[in-house]
């Protein structure tokens, strides 16, 4: 590995050394967590209002029940179906998953929704279509107003 870092790669000896100690770290026993989250139910990020999932779980209506989830918060670029939009209130804000998507245009009137429904004691489900960027963005958004 070093012969073609150096000869390939032309890396210097401070690159070396990095490499070796990343690698040293990679070979050391690790704790191995006492339970693995459960990906078939959202994140619980305040208990008893605020939930962060993909769209999966808000299609999910045993799901939602299950959990006692009212409010949907859907900022995918694609609508929930007819069922979902019938039984629980959403508030679809369609942002593409893009780089260039100006996310933070949304934060006032999400965090106006969740606000509300924190106060009314009443649970959310903010999600994506992934669950990883746009819903992580809103969530933040929140968390730090």
């Amino acid at each position: 590995m070093e012969y073609s870092l150096t000869k390939e790669l032309n890396a210097t000896m401070e690159e070396l050394v990095c490499v070796k100690r990343l690698c040293a770290l990679n070979l050391k026993p690790r704790g191995v967590p006492s339970k693995r989250p459960d990906h078939r139910r959202p994140s619980t990020i305040i208990d008893d209002f605020l939930y962060h999932g993909n769209i999966g779980h808000a299609q999910n209506t045993d799901l939602l029940k299950q959990l006692d989830i009212q409010h949907i918060l859907n900022v995918c670029d694609e609508e929930l179906n007819q069922e979902i939009l019938d039984h629980f209130d959403v508030l679809w804000i369609n942002i593409d998953d893009d780089i260039s998507a100006d996310i933070r245009k949304h934060f006032e009137q999400s965090n106006n929704f969740l606000h509300l429904n924190q106060q009314k004691g009443e649970k959310v489900l903010v999600h994506c279509k992934m669950g990883i960027s746009r819903s992580s963005a809103i969530i933040l958004a929140y968390l730090m107003k």
